[in-house]
């Protein structure tokens, strides 16, 4: 597929993703099944790009705040000698997990709209009142430029650009990636792919923008956390830069081992 058809299916997207009049999206659909067979995101059901269904099963295995205690975990970032809390929109598995794959590596781009609110809500729900001058940054986690030619565009950066752009985030929260690779890795990213003690082992090299108001608080956010290497890296690294990380916010976390499988949060 061409980038002018990844253009065509994003923009496609993008509309069908819109509040329009049930009749429009049912005109919508028909008409692009039929230039463009779809199938379900999650399922793989044709003659939908994400069934009914699964979309009802995506959404109950996010939740809203107040999340519940197994969606909270506190980092230890043993180079600052402290912690951060992380707070997760879900538990990663079952439909939740095929969703987030298919969003970032099969390019369901329009799914950017279903993750966005959850996003949104767990970041309002951790801001500290800050004055007008500090305002609090949201730092998405950088996407390598391997990553974007593959994909078209930055995973967590553009669920994030989707919850501004539908108004959902608070007035006292701005955007703003601060967080690249350094040169040496810009093109190679984050180590998604390696196992737990292979990310553990070798850290990839970030850099922050120096911020632009004395100790500006942050709050960190990641599609899933698996074992906290990568967020780990990024307070510490926003932290040196003379940022003030006060916490993350990640949309799925992944189970110790042990932990029951995921079920419905609400």
């Amino acid at each position: 597929m061409g980038s002018n058809d990844r253009e065509f299916l994003r923009d496609l997207d993008q509309l069908y993703g819109q509040k329009t009049p049930q009749w429009l999206r049912f005109a919508l659909r028909e008409t692009v099944n039929f230039l463009l067979p779809a199938s379900c995101a999650v399922c793989g059901r044709a003659d939908d790009r994400l069934c009914t269904e699964c979309r009802s099963a995506v959404r109950h295995q996010l939740g809203l705040p107040p999340l519940p205690a197994r969606l909270s975990r506190y980092l230890e970032l043993p180079a600052l000698a402290g912690q951060i809390p992380v707070a997760a929109c879900g538990i990663y598995g079952n439909e939740l997990a095929r969703a987030i794959l298919a969003y970032k590596d099969h390019q369901r781009y329009f799914l950017k709209n279903l993750f966005a609110p959850y996003l949104a809500a767990a970041l309002n729900a951790a801001l500290v009142p800050q004055t007008s001058v500090r305002r609090t940054l949201i730092v998405p986690m950088p996407t390598s430029l391997k990553a974007v030619a593959r994909r078209g565009y930055r995973p967590v950066e553009s669920m994030l650009q989707s919850a501004e752009r539908l108004g959902l985030l608070d007035a006292g929260l701005e955007l703003s990636p601060v967080l690249h690779y350094r040169l040496g890795q810009v093109f190679s990213g984050a180590q998604k792919s390696k196992s737990g003690a292979d990310r553990r082992g070798r850290r990839v090299q970030l850099i922050a923008e120096i911020p632009r108001v004395r100790q500006q608080p942050i709050l960190l956010v990641d599609d899933v956390m698996t074992t906290g290497a990568t967020l780990q890296n990024a307070a510490v690294t926003c932290n040196n830069a003379g940022f003030e990380v006060l916490g993350a916010v990640v949309l799925a976390l992944t189970r110790p081992p042990g932990e029951e499988e995921p079920g419905q949060l609400r």
